[in-house]
């Protein structure tokens, strides 16, 4: 198992590094939207002849810094008096930070058509980029189709939205502190995140996890006790994958808050820390519940089920990586339909394969969880009886009473009828006197209320259902029948205390003298000559 976390987080760490590298070809050949268009040829260097490629280039410009290029992208006719003065790059840069903060752009939502979205109730020179929520308005982000003064039409931010870019950054742009932060730290990035959010989202995961540690101790004694043999489990449990697992959430949200490029974008929506920090918490909970119940099982005297347990764990735990594994390849951008495909066919011929000995294995799950017998007990599986001496995955042993020992499939057992004698609590005592039918009803009745106050008296006999009946006028003997049960579970011991009934019984019909009768036969002798 630790094998397989080895190689899956060496995964991660490659798709880390490799990821931003091709993000902005793959953005650039990301799939049109739903409008169908014939193909136009590029009219513009800068790839501003449809919404999405002006987007796309505004924000690559700004994620690589280059914030004379974003300008190009900025529809700066006609601005306000108050704009008239202002740095057209400190501009370009506030609306970066606003759309990072406050838009998650989803490029296959905007138009890769010259002529823009159609249907949208807007003007067909302007489509939508995103929306934002203030605190008394929404704001409505637009694209323009303007000349490009070449006798032909380009996209830009429109110029009512650069108009709006001080009174947005004002309300969406960075707090005092992360502004403080970003003035007194070089303005580098690393896998397209700078350098003062990393610092601010660090900072937060060590501030923050002191606290979760002590709500995971919290947890841990509500969950278990210290008396507990698991609680040394449990604790760690939650004071280490599970706190990890709250401050990967809270770095995130903080990281989310300061904006992302779309570099970084790219890295967030994989979610590959949360992916490796929940794989750990789930293979750290598969095994505290595998000790969980072991410790359960063993308390009740099922120590045989505890042998599956770490084979259901281990499935358990891969199935998880797996799943796990696909998801995250899911976020990062992979089809993996064809590796579902794969796995589909590769399960049906495995389960083919497998057909006999996976009916053994659930024949052998199905022996643990009800119980019919477990190791030790005394039984009658079939033809065959003696004492079960082990429950494998595959088949079960018994020990008959010749002393052989016999291996029977769990899917055979699985729908056997089983005979077990150890589950009983007593055993039956049920013996048929046969009395001589020369006796008097006095002595019968006397015979009969002896034997009864003997079984009452009698300390390992049950009191409860007791018979003791004159059943029977035969031909050559009065039949009486008793019915009781020994308070015995073992066969041999059962023996002693039914010897001891026996010998009572003869000792009444001898203070009654009475004997018991001998089947007789009549023998005709024909001596008539042939």
């Amino acid at each position: 198992m630790s094998r397989l976390i080895r190689l899956f987080l060496s995964i991660l760490l490659m798709q880390l590094m490799l990821m931003p590298v091709g993000y902005a070809e793959e953005v650039a050949a990301a799939p049109a939207v739903a409008e169908t268009t014939e193909p136009v040829e590029p009219q513009d260097a800068l790839g501003r002849y449809t919404p999405r490629g002006s987007l796309q280039g505004f924000l690559q410009a700004a994620d690589d810094k280059d914030f004379i290029k974003a300008v190009e992208y900025l529809d700066l006719r006609n601005l306000p008096r108050r704009y008239r003065n202002a740095q057209p790059t400190q501009l370009a840069e506030m609306l970066a930070v606003v759309i990072e903060r406050e838009i998650w752009i989803d490029f296959n939502e905007i138009s890769d058509s010259p002529e823009g979205a159609v249907g949208d109730g807007l003007p067909d020179y302007r489509d939508e980029l995103g929306r934002i929520t203030g605190d008394d308005k929404d704001y409505i982000l637009l694209m323009q189709h303007i000349p490009d003064g070449k006798g032909g039409r380009i996209w830009k931010v429109s110029n009512e939205t650069v108009a709006k870019i001080a009174d947005l950054y004002s309300q969406f742009g960075y707090g005092p502190i992360a502004q403080a932060v970003a003035d007194s730290i070089p303005d580098v990035d690393f896998l397209g995140l700078e350098l003062f959010k990393w610092v601010l989202m660090i900072g937060a995961g060590l501030a923050s996890y002191p606290v979760f540690m002590l709500l995971g101790y919290l947890l841990a004694r509500v969950f278990s006790k210290p008396s507990s043999p698991l609680f040394p489990r449990v604790k760690r449990f939650f004071i280490y994958p599970f706190a990890l697992l709250l401050v990967g959430r809270l770095m995130n949200s903080v990281v989310l808050d300061l904006g992302l490029g779309i570099r970084a974008q790219t890295v967030l929506e994989a979610h590959t820390i949360t992916t490796v920090l929940s794989i750990w918490a789930l293979l750290m909970l598969v095994g505290l519940l595998r000790d969980y119940y072991a410790n359960r099982f063993t308390a009740e005297g099922r120590e045989g089920a505890v042998v599956l347990l770490r084979p259901a764990a281990q499935a358990a735990q891969i199935l998880l990586v797996v799943i796990v594994f696909l998801v995250w390849l899911s976020n990062t951008g992979y089809n993996i339909t064809t590796i579902l495909a794969g796995l589909g066919v590769g399960g049906v011929a495995v389960a083919l394969a497998l057909q006999k000995p996976l009916e053994d294995v659930f024949g052998a799950l199905s022996l643990y969880t009800l119980q019919p017998v477990k190791i030790g007990d005394f039984c009658r599986i079939g033809k065959e009886t003696g004492t079960v001496e082990e429950i494998g995955l595959r088949t079960t042993r018994i020990r008959t009473l010749a002393n052989t020992l016999i291996s029977i499939p769990n899917a055979l057992l699985a729908v056997e009828a089983i005979d077990n004698y150890s589950a009983r609590n007593r055993i039956r005592y049920n013996p048929t006197l046969r009395l001589r039918v020369d006796m008097s009803r006095k002595q019968v009745e006397s015979i009969l209320e002896k034997i009864r106050q003997m079984l009452v008296e009698h300390e390992k006999v049950d009191s409860d259902g007791q018979r003791v009946r004159f059943q029977n006028i035969g031909e050559d003997a009065l039949e009486v029948v008793v019915v009781a049960h020994v308070l015995e579970t073992a066969f041999a011991d059962y023996l002693i205390v039914a010897e001891d009934l026996n010998l009572k019984i003869m000792d009444i019909l001898d203070s009654e003298g009475v004997t018991l009768a001998v089947p007789t036969r009549s023998i005709i002798m024909d001596s008539t000559s042939a």
